[in-house]
């Protein structure tokens, strides 16, 4: 086997999406209306400060997204793990056994240490690959090779 890489990515911000877009519906009214109905342009000023804050809105979201996904990468050796605020390392020889709910997976390391894999999003495909994955790997460092 090579290495596999698994990434398991955060829900898309929708709430932020939905307040920017409302922010953008607001602000191109209020940039259009001074101009349509001669009112003071300082109604215009307002809009494009609703705009531009709807787009660094958007902005802040795409990438705070972005930096909440956690890499978890497979080797034949064993397992690394690269989050926003973590990395995790692991070897299969170490591993005395693997936990799974749902929406998460623990990799035990004797009975002190856990490594613990949460899917934000639920029960994914790549959760599901993830954890197919982790179970060949493991059981090839076992010497199984597939055997039951």
């Amino acid at each position: 086997m090579s290495s596999r890489t698994h990434v398991l990515t955060p829900p898309l911000p929708l709430r932020a999406v939905a307040v920017a877009a409302a922010l953008a519906v607001v602000g191109a009214v209020l940039i259009v209306l001074p101009v349509a109905l001669q009112l003071p342009v300082v109604l215009a000023v307002v809009g494009w400060v609703f705009l531009i804050g709807a787009l660094a809105l958007m902005v802040v979201a795409a990438v705070s997204w972005r930096r909440m996904r956690v890499v978890v990468e497979f080797t034949d050796s064993g397992y690394r793990i690269t989050g926003p605020e973590a990395h995790e390392e692991g070897d299969w020889a170490d591993v005395t056994k693997v936990t799974q709910a749902p929406t998460s997976l623990t990799i035990h390391h004797g009975p002190e240490r856990r490594v613990r894999l949460v899917s934000q999003r639920g029960v994914t495909a790549e959760m599901v690959h993830l954890t197919g994955d982790l179970t060949r790997r493991l059981d090839a460092s076992r010497g199984y090779h597939g055997q039951l």
